[in-house]
């Protein structure tokens, strides 16, 4: 079914290799690795990906570098996403490297590249307002705080009443009471984990149903402790949401984007919250039968018989 969903986020490469001496105290001038494997990825990426298996088209915003082209850009095309891009013509795409070592040891390092760039682009670059108007659903998770308040601002004053979905990207650290603020004032849907809510709960100072009484916008927060246990926090109930059936658990790692996916594309059809919930967690059982992300591909069909199966506990 077809339905218009903005997403602003990332897009990444991830980068995964081996190398064969383990790092010590004396410098490693030169060591081995295994052959490269590059996977696609980012947080906006990742769930328009995941919109696109309910064979809808999602329109991605994002902004990348001068490889993008190669290879990237086909690949998402090829899922009917409609990509509106920002280019830093004199830099690479963001990307995440993935070292093992030999004792088993893995070290990350995230470098950002174009994308620190994000928050310096406009919206009106790329829609008129009457664009942006047509949208039934938009997220906003491009993990600088600096940019998601300034997007999500531009698209309240614009978009009146669609639904601003606002999810963290691993910018807890950056959230100030009144960045925050700012943020929750304009915001529809609240998408986080556990530890994000408890830190947000601190930040403001107020528990998840104070938070809920303070911002009438905010009309659901949906925290996610693991995919066995997400809650959705309203001002009427709070509902507890299961994980849904895989079938044969390869990776727990890659399922949080697909749900995030699941969830976006049922308020762009205006399901009950409830519904949009478990319809996220049953296309998260088909990412966690994959080793990464963009691997899943199950029918609209199949992703709505898994929702059955997930169970819900309502308290009042």
């Amino acid at each position: 079914m077809l339905t218009k969903v903005l997403i602003i986020g990332k897009i990444s490469y991830t980068l995964d290799f081996s190398i064969l001496d383990e790092f010590t105290n004396e410098s490693i001038s030169i060591t081995n690795a295994s052959d490269l494997k590059r996977s696609f990825t980012g947080l906006g990426a990742n769930i328009a990906y995941g919109i696109s298996v309910f064979d809808s088209t999602p329109v991605l915003v994002s902004i990348v570098g001068k490889d993008f082209d190669i290879e990237y850009r086909e690949y998402l095309e090829k899922r009917a996403i409609k990509l509106m891009l920002y280019y830093q013509n004199d830099k690479e795409t963001a990307t995440n490297y993935i070292i093992h070592t030999p004792n088993e040891n893995v070290i990350k390092i995230n470098q950002e590249n174009a994308y620190r760039f994000i928050a310096e682009q406009n919206l009106e670059d790329k829609f008129s307002n009457e664009e942006l108007k047509t949208f039934e659903a938009i997220l906003i998770g491009t993990g600088k705080i600096e940019a998601d308040n300034k997007f999500i601002s531009k698209l309240h004053s614009i978009c009146g009443n669609t639904p601003l979905i606002y999810t963290l990207d691993g910018n807890i650290k950056e959230l100030v009471n009144w960045r925050l603020t700012q943020i929750l004032e304009n915001t529809t849907v609240l998408i986080c984990t556990s530890e994000e809510l408890l830190q947000i709960e601190q930040i403001l100072k107020q528990t998840t149903k104070e938070i809920l009484k303070k911002y009438p916008r905010l009309k659901y927060i949906i925290s996610a402790y693991n995919r066995e246990k997400i809650v959705i926090y309203s001002l009427e109930m709070t509902v507890k949401i299961s994980s849904g059936p895989a079938e044969e658990i390869i990776s727990e790692e890659y399922w949080y984007d697909a749900f995030r996916a699941g969830i976006i594309f049922g308020i762009s059809l205006k399901k009950p919250i409830i519904e949009a919930a478990k319809n996220g967690s049953a296309l998260a059982s088909y990412a966690v039968e994959k080793r990464e992300n963009q691997q899943y591909n199950p029918s609209p069909e199949q992703v709505l018989l898994r929702s059955y199966e997930v169970n819900t506990t309502i308290k009042s």
